[in-house]
C-alpha cells in the first residue's frame, strides 16, 4: 500500500498537470488588481488540449500542443491573479492558481516558476487574458 501511494507521490511531483482524458471543461477566472474578475468557460478539446500544453511546458514537458502567445504583458497584468479550474462530469478534478507574477498553486502544492521559464508564464497569462470576458 505505502508503494502505490509513493508512486502517486512521485507522479504528482513529476507531472502535476491533468491530462486531456481527465478534463472535459475549464473555466478560467482573471483577477485584476482592482479586484475586478472576468471568466470564461472552455469545452472545446482543441482549447483544452492547448491549454494543458501551454501549462505543461512551465513544468519542462514537451508538448506538441502548447501555443506562445508572445505579446507583452505590463507589469500589472503580470501581477493579476489567474486561475483555471479543470472539470470532468461537472466535479472539479484540478485547481490552478497563478499569484504574485510567478507562483503557481496546483490544487495545494505550490511551485514558483524561475527566470528561466518567465516568457511560458507570460505566454500561459496571455492565453488566459485573450479569452477572458
Amino acid at each position: 500500500m505505502f508503494y502505490l501511494l509513493f508512486l502517486g507521490a512521485c507522479k504528482q511531483k513529476n507531472d502535476p498537470v491533468v491530462s486531456l482524458e481527465e478534463v472535459d471543461k475549464a473555466v478560467i477566472f482573471v483577477k485584476d488588481d482592482e479586484g475586478k474578475e472576468k471568466s470564461w468557460k472552455a469545452t472545446d478539446p482543441n482549447f483544452l488540449k492547448t491549454l494543458i500544453g501551454n501549462l505543461n511546458v512551465l513544468f519542462n514537458k514537451s508538448d506538441q500542443h502548447a501555443q506562445r502567445y508572445d505579446m507583452k504583458l505590463t507589469s500589472k497584468q503580470k501581477r493579476f491573479n489567474y486561475q483555471i479550474k479543470f472539470y470532468k462530469n461537472n466535479n472539479v478534478v484540478q485547481e490552478i492558481q497563478i499569484s504574485k507574477v510567478n507562483k503557481v498553486t496546483i490544487d495545494k502544492e505550490e511551485f514558483m516558476i524561475g527566470k528561466e521559464k518567465e516568457n511560458e508564464l507570460d505566454s500561459l497569462k496571455n492565453h488566459l487574458l485573450l479569452v477572458a470576458k
